[in-house]
């Protein structure tokens, strides 16, 4: 006698083009978002297959994961750390658990940490990527997780949700100002350029001196490693220039503490001495004095829109709006 295969939400998910998630929201409504013809399509498949839910509720309860990764580049980094909180909250509000790992900026680490997610069946991957590792990234999609790019991006990885903020606009308008104000010699202090924040931020700095009138002068481009302890060295190189600058912008979070620390050990008055600007609006950032101005990003809007991304079904491209808040660390030059 011979046995007749057991069809399960497997072979479903594959006869109608989508990932077992999907299949598994349809069987159990409220649990996630499904288009109509999504659904319609899934049905016709059950039907096709002659599939009984009813007859396989240990195989829903299996398969159907409720668990969300979260990989983060640097935990002890402000900007990721506060993230970090918004979005568990946030998962956890809607009764979704959630992973929690951090790559160091190593895309070693990075790829172990996928791998692992990968074979705990994760619903989703809310990430901010390092430079590397697009094929792994593109067998998770071939797999039916869901991927939610925030604040960076990987251009090779098209089934990719995208969350980012207004980088190149931003860091415009921060130089704009400091022209405004009468500063002649702006410097830009960068994380590496092999991601596209510390890109995109570059060039509009580059675009913001083009704009007031001012050459892009190299030597006022300092770029160093987001974990480097010795970051703040690149303080001193602009400061033993032959003329040094009037004001720095640091476009990078987790360099900034290491930059204002050697600020205090150098004595610089800010801003009598140096004018400043820093990425992200951390919390030492109001409490010193002077204040410091920051680009000020809408991080709750980033953990809404991250944790409406996830079903998957689309790829979702925004581009929040962060701000210019203007403080007490820059001065105006006459």
């Amino acid at each position: 006698m011979t046995n007749k295969k057991k069809i399960t939400i497997r072979d479903v998910a594959g006869l109608a083009g989508v990932s077992i998630g999907v299949v598994s929201r349809v069987l159990n409504p409220g649990t996630g978002s499904v288009s109509e013809r999504t659904r319609i399509r899934v049905s016709e498949a059950m039907q096709t297959l002659n599939y009984t839910p009813q007859s396989s509720a240990r195989e829903l309860k299996t398969n159907l994961n409720n668990t969300i990764g979260l990989v983060v580049a640097d935990i002890a980094n402000d900007f990721f750390s506060e993230i970090s909180d918004l979005i568990v909250r946030r998962a956890r509000e809607l009764d979704m658990n959630v992973i929690l790992v951090t790559t160091q900026e190593d895309p070693l680490l990075e790829r172990e940490s996928l791998r692992m997610l990968m074979q705990k069946r994760v619903k989703a991957i809310i990430a901010t990527p390092t430079s590397a590792n697009s094929d792994i990234w593109q067998s998770i999609g071939e797999m039916g997780i869901s991927v939610v790019f925030i604040d960076r991006f990987l251009e090779d990885v098209k089934h990719a949700s995208v969350i980012g903020f207004n980088n190149h606009d931003s860091a415009c308008e921060a130089t704009l100002y400091l022209a405004r104000q009468g500063h002649k010699r702006i410097a830009w202090i960068s994380g590496p350029l092999n991601t596209s924040t510390s890109l995109q931020r570059l060039n509009g700095y580059q675009q913001g001196l083009k704009e007031s009138g001012l050459a892009w002068d190299k030597q006022y481009t300092v770029v160093k490693n987001f974990r480097d302890p010795l970051a703040s060295q690149a303080l001193d190189e602009l400061l033993e220039l032959e003329v040094p600058p009037t004001a720095v912008i640091i476009g990078n979070t987790s360099i900034a503490p290491v930059i204002m620390s050697r600020i205090r050990e150098l004595k610089i008055s800010v801003p009598d001495d140096l004018s400043l600007i820093v990425y992200h609006d951390s919390h030492w950032s109001r409490l010193l004095s002077p204040s410091i101005s920051v680009i000020k990003h809408p991080l709750e809007m980033l953990a809404e829109k991250a944790i409406q991304c996830l079903s998957g079904e689309q790829q979702n491209v925004f581009e929040l709006t962060s701000v210019l808040i203007k403080r007490e660390s820059v001065s105006t030059i006459k």
